[in-house]
């Protein structure tokens, strides 16, 4: 018996859409599961539609929030009160494929305590196609330094190895499943399926992949808390390479004074890199290097 999975969904304002997350979940070919959905202080019927689905299958579990923590805090709520030898997460607005707890268990014969998949990508109506998860096997620490890659709908990861990764960082606004790679990846071998387990949804327009100011907040406050590790198994250029690419997104949420400060970030990390913007953005690497200089020279 491969044991208990405990399911983690966070929702909030998903009552008219969680039922295909939900149902998704009933469908599965592997049945010893249990499903956690944490309520974060929604304001619709979510929690009415969970009761309803709680009712019919006493495997649901109902945790409510009295106010909105965010979707990290949610995970936590529910991994604190999980029973499972294994932990999965879905977010409300996605679902799974029928086998997707089955192929991934099956994954994990081969020892990993760490496994994650593909996904198909649905963005349009009647458009769904792969999605192209990095391929991510063995020992991964580094590769995971340099790029994010499992999302938190296709991994599964024994409670052992959450149990030494300790709970998810509320902090992160976004990226947040990186960072939870980067950590279970500084302890554990990683196994991934290429047949993909789930949807992942990507045509509602307040998911987070679509706040540009998010993205880049979230992007860099991961390189700032792995920035000695990212130095040190990487080296100065990489993480040059990190900041430029946070300036990146800075400037497509139009925050121009952020967008600086990653570049001059990414100067002082790697000065010596041309071509690291182009066309519009050529400015910014002229400013940026003048910007170091003068912080050098008043530096000294």
């Amino acid at each position: 018996m491969q044991g208990l999975v405990s399911i983690v969904i966070p929702a909030f304002n998903r009552g008219f859409m969680i039922r295909e997350a939900l149902e998704s979940i009933l469908r599965q070919t592997y049945q010893d599961w249990e499903a956690l959905i944490v309520n974060d202080g929604s304001t619709d019927d979510t929690s009415e539609v969970v009761k309803e689905y709680r009712r019919k299958d006493s495997r649901i579990r109902l945790i409510e929030h009295d106010r909105q923590r965010g979707a990290q805090a949610a995970r936590n709520t529910a991994l604190r009160a999980a029973r499972g030898k294994w932990i999965a997460f879905l977010d409300s607005d996605d679902r799974w494929l029928p086998d997707s707890l089955e192929v991934r268990l099956k994954a994990t014969k081969k020892g990993s305590q760490v496994v994650h998949s593909e996904c198909y990508v649905f963005e349009r109506e009647g458009d769904l196609e792969l999605f192209a998860v990095p391929p991510l096997r063995g020992h991964v620490y580094r590769e995971l330094l340099r790029k994010p890659g499992p999302m938190f709908q296709g991994l599964l990861i024994s409670r052992g190895a959450f149990a030494r990764l300790g709970y998810l960082d509320e902090k992160i606004v976004a990226y947040q499943e990186w960072d939870t790679a980067i950590r279970l990846a500084r302890h554990y071998c990683f196994e991934f399926v290429a047949e993909p387990t789930f949807i992942y949804d990507c045509r509602h327009a307040d998911t987070i992949s679509k706040d540009s100011l998010r993205e880049a907040v979230g992007y860099e406050q991961i390189v700032n808390k792995h920035r000695w590790s990212i130095l040190r198994h990487l080296g100065p250029k990489a993480l040059g390479h990190h900041y430029q690419q946070a300036a990146f997104f800075y400037l497509k949420a139009k925050r121009v004074k952020h967008a600086n400060r990653c570049s001059i970030r990414a100067a002082m990390c790697w000065p010596f890199r041309s071509g690291l913007v182009s066309g519009e953005k050529k400015h910014f690497l002229k400013l940026m290097t003048k910007r170091w200089t003068h912080a050098h020279r008043n530096s000294s």
